[in-house]
């Protein structure tokens, strides 16, 4: 087998298994009958490592392996990622047809310490790296199928609040909004990083539990829902591009579904919204937001220990005047 992992320095969070962790998965998972000729690294990701394999009869697949469950997680979002987005995979049956089909899982860390995931390979291009290739016409009808789409995952009743298993469920959507932000400061301290914008941000947010709990009916959120995450193919040379695959819901769970955070944390143009629908303008929901987008912020300021080259002055920045926007927006709520 050619085993062609990406270029990586030792000091790298995302680390490959090895050519023969990859061989044992693909055998366990495909079956030892099967040969496997090529194991090629995806790049484009930055947590999981994901495997393009090619069998000798030209069958492809894609082995996705999760950092070794002794790898040290920036945060407790991070956790059991792949098993999360497997347990999720039933809830998003309104998109089914664009989910690729999962061949297999390994969780027991036989072979080795990580969890493996083997899906179909779908034939297609990611939008976001050919989007600048598109016509504008082109991009807004993506757009406005990608707003179709979550509109329909959206509108699916969830079980409980919080992620899928095996994390608990919670009962309020302030008990897992709140807690899981408690966890991310807790990972700052342990981090060493500053926090005082981050606590006297939180001080705000925690005053807000009701407005976080005007959420009562949990439903389905992707947890990735964008154009790095979306394939497209044209059906002819002359045809317009579709969707035909959401990729990647490993940081999906219930709840609000503002609080996807590429609401909040990208720039989706006025056509996605005019397709998916305006959000409310009521003061109980601009909270929300606000605190959905400070919890990037910090999320990023644990990131930076990552990715030595992020640069944590937004951040720090948004949490400074979100705290001054929680702190209006509760006398109005």
């Amino acid at each position: 087998m050619r085993y062609l992992p990406l270029p990586r320095l030792a000091t790298d969070f995302q680390q490959p298994p090895t050519a023969a962790e990859v061989t044992a998965l693909a055998a366990r998972l495909l079956g030892s009958d099967i040969a496997i000729i090529e194991a090629r690294e995806i790049g484009g990701g930055a947590f999981n490592n994901a495997f393009l394999l090619t069998a000798a009869d030209e069958h492809r697949s894609v082995l996705r392996v999760s950092p070794p469950h002794t790898h040290p997680l920036l945060f407790h979002v991070e956790r059991h990622l792949l098993r999360r987005e497997h347990a999720l995979t039933p809830w998003l049956a309104a998109v089914a047809p664009l989910l690729p089909r999962i061949a297999g899982t390994d969780f027991t860390g036989e072979i080795c310490p990580r969890d493996a995931v083997l899906s179909e390979f779908i034939e297609g291009e990611n939008w976001d790296a050919v989007m600048s290739t598109l016509t504008p016409a082109e991009n807004d009808a993506l757009w406005r199928e990608l707003a179709a789409l979550l509109r329909r995952v959206h509108a699916t009743p969830a079980p409980h609040f919080g992620w899928p298993h095996p994390e608990p469920p919670h009962a309020r959507w302030s008990d897992f909004i709140l807690g899981g932000i408690r966890g991310l400061l807790n990972d700052l301290t342990r981090l060493g990083l500053p926090d005082a914008e981050a606590r006297a941000w939180f001080a705000q947010a925690e005053c807000g539990a009701s407005a976080l709990d005007e959420i009562t009916t949990p439903r389905v959120l992707h947890g990735d829902p964008w154009p790095k995450n979306v394939l497209i193919r044209r059906d002819s040379p002359n045809s317009n591009p579709r969707i035909v695959a959401l990729l990647d819901h490993e940081r999906g769970g219930f709840g609000d579904p503002l609080n996807e955070w590429v609401f909040h944390g990208c720039d989706f143009p006025p056509v996605f919204w005019e397709a998916y629908g305006p959000r409310p303008t009521d003061p109980a929901t601009q909270f929300r937001a606000t605190v959905y987008h400070g919890t990037i912020a910090i999320q990023c300021l644990l990131e930076s220990t990552r990715y030595p080259d992020m640069d944590t002055a937004t951040p720090r920045h948004h949490l400074t005047t979100g705290t001054d926007d929680l702190r209006r927006l509760l006398t109005e709520v």
